[in-house]
């Protein structure tokens, strides 16, 4: 019983061998795998990004209040028609779009007729931020209006 013959030594090496194959590939298949899935996660946080950007910029300049038509109305239907999926900038561009002088207070409060609840707080926030990056613009008493490039190039086009 303690006799291993050669072709079981020789089976016993190449099984061995093989084994050892197979957790190489696997270990590398691994290595793929994560460097895949963390691809696929900085594609999809670019392209959340890219999606905000673009909804900001649509409503900014008016495409998400559909009022294109045609193809561009069709594209932006979607989120022109469920005003609630508005980001909070979104919607605070939307309100200040065409309007001007607009406490944080009334925007909070047009925002939530739009479908948009958001603290106060959180309103302020962003308009801080958007007003950092001059999207929009503040005056003394805290009122704000989208900045005075931005409103030219909505109605260019």
């Amino acid at each position: 019983m303690h006799d291993i013959s050669a072709s079981t030594r020789s089976f016993l090496s190449d099984l061995s061998s093989s084994t050892e194959e197979l957790k190489r590939e696997i270990e590398a298949a691994r290595r793929e795998r994560d460097e895949i899935a963390a691809r696929i996660a900085t594609l999809e946080m670019r392209l959340a990004e890219n999606t905000a950007a673009l909804r900001a910029m649509q409503a900014y300049t008016g495409e998400a209040d559909g009022t294109r038509n045609g193809e561009e109305q069709a594209r932006t239907a979607a989120s022109a028609a469920d005003q609630s999926s508005l980001t909070i900038e979104e919607c605070i561009l939307h309100v200040l779009r065409g309007r001007g002088g607009l406490l944080p207070l009334e925007i909070t409060r047009k925002a939530e007729a739009m479908g948009v609840t958001s603290s106060a707080s959180s309103i302020r926030a962003r308009l801080t931020k958007l007003h950092k990056e001059g999207t929009v613009v503040r005056d003394s008493q805290s009122r704000y209006w989208l900045a005075a490039a931005g409103t030219e190039a909505t109605r260019d086009e």
